[in-house]
């Protein structure tokens, strides 16, 4: 049997707002996360100054309201993972991924900078998916 690791906190907004913070208070705010991430060219947002947009995702990370230049960046993530390498705080722990992954929920639910996307065939099609993949008792049980 496979023994998962104890939860790193008792809700998510626990540890948003935990590691949030911790994660933040480990970024130098120096860019380099910003200047790898291959979506800066396509926000048009190489010309920005990489270190007022890092500030603020330091500040989203906290709960803070932070630049337009920083939501966009945060926005158009696509998890390319080109941050955590770039990042020099890798190696004190810092995972620029996840320190920005964290900024852009934070900045849905904390300072509504973003927003949420909406989907509405998005249970329909976990539905349709479900039944290519369930037993028809399953099916009863669950659909």
């Amino acid at each position: 049997m496979i023994r998962l690791p104890p939860a790193r906190a008792e809700t998510t907004e626990a540890f948003l707002m935990q590691s949030g913070a911790e994660l933040a208070a480990l970024c130098t705010e120096c860019g380099a996360c910003f200047n790898a991430c291959p979506m800066v060219d396509y926000i048009d947002l190489r010309g920005a100054d990489p270190n007022i947009v890092t500030g603020g995702l330091r500040r989203l990370a906290s709960g803070e309201a932070a630049p337009d230049q920083t939501v966009a960046w945060v926005g158009a993530c696509t998890k390319s993972g080109q941050c955590v390498d770039a990042c020099p705080q890798k190696a004190a722990g810092l995972d620029a991924m996840l320190l920005i992954r964290i900024a852009k929920q934070r900045a849905i639910n904390d300072t509504r900078q973003l927003r949420a996307k909406q989907d509405p065939s998005y249970f329909p099609r976990i539905k349709t998916f479900a039944r290519l993949q369930l037993s028809d008792e399953e099916l009863e049980t669950w659909l």
